[in-house]
């Protein structure tokens, strides 16, 4: 699925293909963003693509062990973290670009980003980045037994530090928004904050919370994709756009909200464990 939909894809964004007749009425007429009718080829491959490297990245291996689920998570985690450090690299260039007007340095922009076909990219980078990953420590630990662990920013200062710039910057931007300000930039801005709070570590991290960490990746790779196709065939036109501007948090977002959930519930659990105990003696 996923190489006949790059094909598909390279062929809509390049070339402006559009399956003849693969087409349907949704409106009683046009306006100045929306057409009445709407051609879904490029929905049809952006799904083809994500769903074909979905199955590529999450099925199992023949040899499937405990070892191999270990490499997979590891490499979902350095995948969305190089992901979103490219992501942030054209964000700073972008910013330079705008308060310095040099020329070599918009020619960079104009290059990179390209009519925000960047993110467009990065609908499936991520995927693309983690199988690269996954493959490549397979090959590489095929003769080991063992995984390195990751290695995140401490807990101090930089959790404290993304928590706070997380919620101050998503504040101005909805309060912003229901200004009717033009937020993009700031809304670009967000994940990239939120990474200081992702990666940073827990007061007390060990290997059982760092399992709950990497399965909270997953499961928020997984509600991004369903959210993401959900928009890719409901949403259109402009408002695509900032479907793919918002998506640019949904990962990181996602992430916080099952991670510290489960982190609640197991000290939930331990809490009343415990009252258990003294209870009893």
């Amino acid at each position: 699925m996923a190489l006949p939909g790059f094909v598909l894809g390279y062929l809509v964004v390049y070339n402006d293909y559009k399956i003849p007749g693969f087409e349907l009425v949704l409106r009683n007429k046009s306006t100045v963003f929306l057409s009445n009718a709407e051609n879904f080829t490029n929905e049809l491959a952006l799904t083809m693509v994500i769903i074909g490297l979905l199955f590529i990245a999450f099925s199992k291996q023949k040899g499937e062990d405990e070892l191999t689920a270990k490499i997979r998570l590891n490499a979902l985690y350095w995948g969305i973290l190089v992901n979103f450090c490219w992501y942030g690299v054209l964000m700073v260039i972008a910013i330079i670009s705008s308060i310095v007007h040099i020329r070599s340095i918009q020619n960079i922009v104009e290059f990179t980003t390209n009519d925000l076909d960047f993110t467009v990219y990065n609908l499936f980078m991520p995927l693309v980045i983690f199988i690269a990953r996954f493959y490549y420590l397979l090959y590489k630990n095929k003769e080991e037994y063992e995984m390195k662990p990751l290695k995140f920013l401490p807990n101090k200062p930089y959790r404290a530090l993304g928590i706070i710039l997380s919620v101050v910057l998503f504040a101005v931007v909805v309060i912003s928004n229901s200004m009717g300000a033009d937020v993009n930039n700031l809304a670009c801005l967000l994940p990239l904050v939120m990474l200081l709070w992702v990666y940073s570590k827990e007061k007390q991290e060990d290997e059982y919370i760092n399992s709950i960490r990497l399965n909270a990746m997953q499961i928020a790779v997984y509600i991004n994709y369903v959210i993401l196709l959900a928009g890719n065939f409901l949403v259109y036109g402009l408002g695509f756009l900032y479907v793919l501007v918002y998506n640019l948090a949904t990962i990181p977002t996602i992430f916080l909200i099952v991670f510290h959930y489960r982190l609640y519930r197991i000290r939930q659990a331990n809490t009343e464990r415990s009252n258990l105990n003294i209870t009893l003696l």
